[in-house]
């Protein structure tokens, strides 16, 4: 590097690490100044690289990380790396600011500049060493709160928080700020310490030259100093991550013995304990929150059921009664209100953007889009609006028209996604930009046209916008609920898509007023509706370029269904809905989960839809036992061709009802539904065979009995249902086996 010098860096380092007194080396001064003011400008330039690149990650992360979690729909826990990581970046460029270099200069003395050199070299090392604390910790504090809040939701919840996701964040995690961890130290080990040590032994060897005690006492304090940090650093590390350790694992296993909701279903119509035990199981199985549907057929429900929480942990159960936010289901109930506007002549299918906005600054190829495109997503329209639109809340009614309007001509300034009238698109935008014409035409709201031209004259007197209203503890509608991390976290009743794409997504309304409109739909393809002509009920329910219609989808026959079916379903991410049509049957099918799990709500609403169709969850034999307390009145029982006799405290009784239900119903659907095994599900599996029948009992019941001595007839009231109860009767069932 230097070939006129005397001596070469080997040689340099070789001299100032000689332990004997005797060896002396005559250098060029100048030269090792030249040596020690290179290397100072390198490992400034190394550190200035590397504290840049982190203090332009960090608050590059800042605004990924906030996109993410409005992404994910993260709960306020996961914003607390935001304040991690702008100290991260505040903390490296105060730390620079304060330990600001002083610039090199080419006369300053040797002594001087191995004195600067080595205080920055400590710097650093004080710095990685540190480095848990000032750059893994502040990050991993919300990060493991993040993960432990996670952990709560789902222990409240009732979900299993050692899920494969949580232990794997853990691992994750453990894993990353451990590598970090290790290769800081591994830097201070090989480089800096070395360097250090180089330094440590130039600045002895110079002190001595100087005979400057001074310089050499320096040079002991600093490696004293280094040696105790190092100590004091391991045991501060160990203690900071056991603690960390035992509070995950404690935050994780807090849910860790919690069941899954078990209460009974609640069942209507002559099918509807068949289909409670039905939409029960399948609830379990997707692990759903709740789960309802209803079954009409020819105008009469023939099954209605419901089972799971209103709020994950709550406890309330869903009701056949409770509304229930459909999500898409909304773009047919636009399309018949703006299908009424057809008929009384305020507009026509083929009205077009351009017409109906003459003054709008638009894309040329926006101006020739009709009404029927945009209803039935073949117009090129965006499947949704921009993130800055979507967040916009206005309320509903009037004071919505604007924002809808404003939103939808931005859309259309620019080219649309594909050229109009050519293929089928999914979009939300669509169907808002279509309400904003007849919005626009009428001088009415897109909320009160609705009203006053669907739900006012079906009479759907449960129909709303939004989710529905449950705004205090006695949740007296159910709440939606998001899926996060493997677990369900409830959202309040505010929780929506925004108001301006309510007409493709913002509506509520019971089981029931869905039937029911789904039903007009029906009768409507037979000529029979009330909200329109034949004629244009039939356009409704006709697809353009492909299986979408206007807000409706039309399923062909095939060897599964020999039926033409029409549905549509929904979600905003935090509810599900699909209704079916299927006019040879004169069949409706309404099935609503609060829960926004699409894919496992999505595959129970087809299983109920399948089984509904091909009338099979009436002869499917309910799982054995699975949800329900196991508890009984009898402390034994014994059969007689007359029926049970069973045995309450010590006397035996002939069994003649149950609370108010006879005897012969229960042991009636017990053959009907567990066939072979029904005398064994009524002596051990009492509770669920009642819940099954839609009477689930309470902790107590009462029972009419008669005595087997004098036939005289006894009301024992609030006999207890007891765990001990159940465990004689199977032990005296094993016995009888033997």
């Amino acid at each position: 590097m230097y070939p006129d010098s005397p001596m070469e860096r080997d040689d340099l380092q070789q001299a100032w690490h000689a332990q004997s007194s005797q060896t002396r080396v005559t250098i060029d001064g100048d030269l090792l100044l030249q040596e020690v003011q290179r290397n100072q400008r390198d490992f400034r330039a190394t550190i200035n690289r590397r504290d840049s690149a982190e203090i332009g990650i960090s608050l590059l992360l800042i605004p990924v990380w906030i996109y993410m979690g409005i992404a994910m729909a993260s709960p306020w826990t996961w914003y607390l790396t935001v304040p991690a990581l702008v100290w991260i970046a505040g903390f490296i460029l105060i730390y620079r600011m304060r330990h600001r270099p002083d610039p090199i200069k080419p006369d300053a003395p040797l002594l001087s500049c191995v004195k600067r050199s080595l205080t920055e070299v400590e710097d650093q090392i004080w710095l990685l060493r540190n480095v848990f604390w000032w750059y893994l910790l502040p990050p991993a504090i919300p990060i493991l709160a993040f993960t432990a809040h996670l952990a709560w939701l789902k222990s409240k919840n009732s979900l299993d928080t050692f899920s494969d996701v949580n232990i794997f964040i853990f691992v994750f995690f453990l894993a990353g700020f451990y590598f970090l961890y290790f290769i800081n130290q591994r830097a201070v080990r090989v480089e800096l310490e070395p360097r250090r040590e180089e330094l440590l032994s130039l600045l002895a060897s110079l002190g001595d030259e100087l005979e400057d005690k001074p310089t050499r006492e320096l040079a002991t304090t600093f490696r004293a100093m280094n040696d105790k940090g190092s100590s004091n650093l391991g045991r501060w590390l160990l203690a900071a991550v056991s603690a960390i350790v035992t509070l995950v694992v404690i935050a994780m296993a807090s849910g860790f013995f919690d069941s899954s909701y078990d209460g009974p279903p609640q069942s209507f119509g002559p099918e509807g304990v068949s289909l409670a035990s039905f939409i029960t199981d399948l609830r379990k199985e997707k692990n759903l929150v709740g789960l309802a549907a209803m079954v009409v057929v020819d105008g009469e429900v023939e099954a209605a059921a419901a089972n799971g929480e209103r709020m994950k942990g709550s406890g309330v159960p869903v009701e056949i009664g409770d509304s229930w936010h459909l999500g898409g289901v909304a773009k047919s109930i636009t399309a018949t209100m703006i299908a009424r506007l057809v008929e009384s002549g305020q507009m026509n299918w083929s009205d077009t953007l351009g017409e109906c906005f003459p003054d709008a600054s638009m894309h040329e190829v926006w101006k020739t889009v009709t009404l029927k495109q945009l209803l039935t997503d073949t117009a090129g329209a965006p499947a949704n609006f921009p993130l800055e639109v979507r967040r916009i809340r206005p309320p509903l009614g009037p004071e919505c028209t604007l924002p809808r309007r404003k939103a939808v001509l931005e859309v259309i300034v620019s080219k649309p996604e594909y050229p109009p009238g050519e293929q089928y698109v999914y979009s939300n935008v669509g169907c808002t930009i279509a309400s904003a014409m007849a919005e626009k035409v009428t001088g009415v709201s897109w909320k009160d046209l609705v009203i006053r031209e669907v739900y006012e004259p079906l009479g759907l007197t449960s129909a709303g916008f939004g989710p529905p209203k449950s705004p205090d503890a006695a949740l007296p509608q159910p709440r939606g609920h998001r899926a996060v991390l493997g677990g369900k976290v409830s959202v309040n009743d505010e929780a929506d898509n925004t108001t301006i794409m309510g007409p493709s997504g913002i509506v509520h309304m019971t089981l029931s007023d869905l039937c029911t409109y789904a039903s007009d739909h029906m009768h409507g393809e037979l000529g029979e509706g009330k909200l329109l002509s034949t004629e244009t009920y039939k356009q409704l329910h006709t697809p353009e370029l492909s299986y979408y219609a206007y807000g409706w989808i039309r399923k062909e026959p095939n060897n599964e269904y020999p039926y033409a079916q029409f549905w549509h379903n929904g979600s905003n991410t935090m509810w599900y809905a699909m209704v079916v049509f299927i006019p040879e049957k004169n069949m409706v099918i309404a099935v609503t989960s609060n829960d926004g799990d699409f894919e496992n709500a999505q595959a129970a609403a087809l299983e109920v839809v399948r089984a509904s169709v091909n009338q099979s969850y009436a002869r499917a034999e309910p799982p054995h036992g699975t949800g329900f307390s196991k508890k009984s009145p009898f402390a034994a029982v014994r059969w007689q061709d007359s029926g049970p006799e069973v045995k309450v405290g010590d006397e035996w009784f002939k069994l003649v009802t149950l609370n108010e239900l006879p005897v012969s119903d229960i042991l009636a659907f017990s053959r009907e539904t567990y066939a072979i095994k029904w005398q064994m599900r009524f002596e051990e599996d009492l509770v669920e065979l009642l819940s099954r029948m839609g009477h689930p009992p309470q902790d107590s019941v009462k029972l009419v009995v008669q005595s087997l001595t004098s036939a005289e007839t006894q009301v024992l009231e609030d006999v207890p249902m007891t765990e001990a109860n159940r465990r004689m009767i199977k032990a005296a069932a094993r016995e009888m086996k033997k």
